[in-house]
């Protein structure tokens, strides 16, 4: 029963609609014209679009980035393309700023004249810009390229500047830095002189090894002159002072003949002689001079000791000396040479400063100028009629739908209505 009614809707709307088919078509056709007419009253839009390839420099070795990397940074550069300062330069360049357009950076804005995008998997930056003249909206979107390419070259050069100055900075430093070590070595040098206390020391190793034979020349002299002491004093000892020579007198003859006639009964005559030894003073001689050598050679090991021990301290303190001057001197020399080198890599950083800036830097170079566009992209006359005849005709049909509607339901009513009136009416005639 149920599906009997609503096929039976279906078939009346149907119906209906088939009856009103020409004032269905005919507001789709005013919905048609409508939309015609305002598209052909709208302004023709025109869009020009050119591409900035973002890469990495080639000068110097780069950041060893991945590409995946490098894409998923690549967005941060379309605020770098679609900034105010860009926009406001090319209004002025093409004097857009002046009658008629009188452009500023917000109205610019508002009518979303400029689109900057990413393309997916690219090094890409897609600049588009829609304006009512086709020339101009070429002439837009090149200018607003070519002065990001000209933004991103002033961004490097004033890297490249800041760059040199700080190195030049850090060079004047080198220099500075350079030249107190020299100071400091020629200081140290002077303060050393070397050669003149390694003469000092070779004239002391000279006396020391003079002092060193002549020392044990001494006490060997000494151990000889103390030894023959000693025997010279077992000798004395043993020699008389004196010695007596006695001699007889026949020993002479004409003693013996004069002794003979004087004393004729008695025995021969004895002459006793005696006079000093000599051998004994000799020896005692030869042993004053022993002990007066032996006394000189003890001062004389005294004295050399004394001048050995006092040119060993000398000796010792002054290689001491020289250690700590030779040490201070390499030390100068040492941080002279790494002042040096410090300054040549300065240098060599200074002058290669645009090349370390450029090797960390992005290149943005405009790869395909934008055309002046043939056609508008807007209004898109045919799709717009279209889409108002179709407007018109779901609007049409709705509305007679919405009346047939609101009729059925009125006619519903009444005719509910009806039935309660002679339902009524059936019951006050049974009582």
């Amino acid at each position: 029963m149920m599906d009997k009614q609503v096929t039976h809707r279906l078939s009346a709307r149907w119906q209906m609609l088939h009856g009103h088919r020409a004032w269905i078509l005919l507001a789709s056709f005013l919905c048609a014209s409508a939309a015609l007419i305002v598209s052909l009253l709208m302004p023709s839009i025109y869009r020009a679009t050119t591409f900035l390839l973002v890469s990495d420099s080639k000068i110097g070795e780069s950041v060893r980035d991945t590409n995946l990397q490098q894409m998923a940074m690549l967005p941060t550069f379309v605020p770098f393309v679609d900034n105010d300062a860009l926009i406001e330069q090319s209004l002025q360049t093409l004097k857009l700023n002046q009658p008629p357009y009188n452009l500023t950076v917000d109205m610019f804005r508002r009518k979303d004249y400029l689109d900057v995008r990413a393309p997916k998997s690219t090094r890409l930056l897609e600049v588009s810009v829609e304006f009512p003249d086709a020339r101009l909206s070429a002439d837009l979107a090149n200018t607003i390229a070519q002065g990001a390419v000209r933004y991103n070259e002033k961004l490097n050069a004033t890297d490249t500047v800041a760059t040199q100055e700080f190195l030049r900075k850090q060079f004047d430093r080198a220099l500075e830095a350079q030249g107190q070590a020299a100071n400091a070595r020629l200081r140290a040098f002077e303060e050393a002189r070397i050669e003149d206390r390694e003469k000092e020391l070779a004239i002391l190793l000279t006396e020391k090894e003079r002092l060193s034979a002549q020392l044990q020349q001494l006490r060997l002299d000494l151990v000889q002159n103390q030894s023959r002491s000693r025997l010279l004093e077992q000798s004395l000892a043993n020699e008389p002072e004196i010695i007596a020579l006695k001699r007889s007198v026949t020993s002479n003859r004409f003693v013996e003949l004069a002794a003979t006639k004087t004393f004729p009964e008695d025995t021969p005559l004895v002459v006793t002689e005696e006079s000093i030894n000599k051998v004994r003073e000799d020896m005692k001689q030869t042993l004053v001079s022993a002990s007066v050598s032996g006394a000189a050679q003890s001062a004389g090991i005294e004295a050399a000791s004394t001048r050995l021990a006092q040119v060993n301290r000398e000796t010792t303190e002054l290689s001491g000396r020289i250690a700590t001057f030779r040490a201070r001197i390499e030390a100068a020399v040492q941080s002279y040479a790494l002042a040096v080198e410090t300054t040549k890599n300065a240098s060599r950083e200074y002058q290669a400063a645009s090349v370390t800036v450029s090797s960390k830097s992005q290149d943005i170079k405009q790869i395909s100028p934008a055309l002046v566009p043939q056609r508008p992209v807007r209004p898109r006359i045919l799709l717009n009629t279209l889409m108002g005849f179709l407007l018109g005709f779901l609007f049409s049909v709705g509305y007679a739908l919405a009346v047939q509607t609101y009729r059925e339901a009125l006619a519903q009513k009444a005719f509910e209505g009806e039935e309660v009136r002679l339902a009524e009416a059936v019951g006050t005639r049974r009582h």
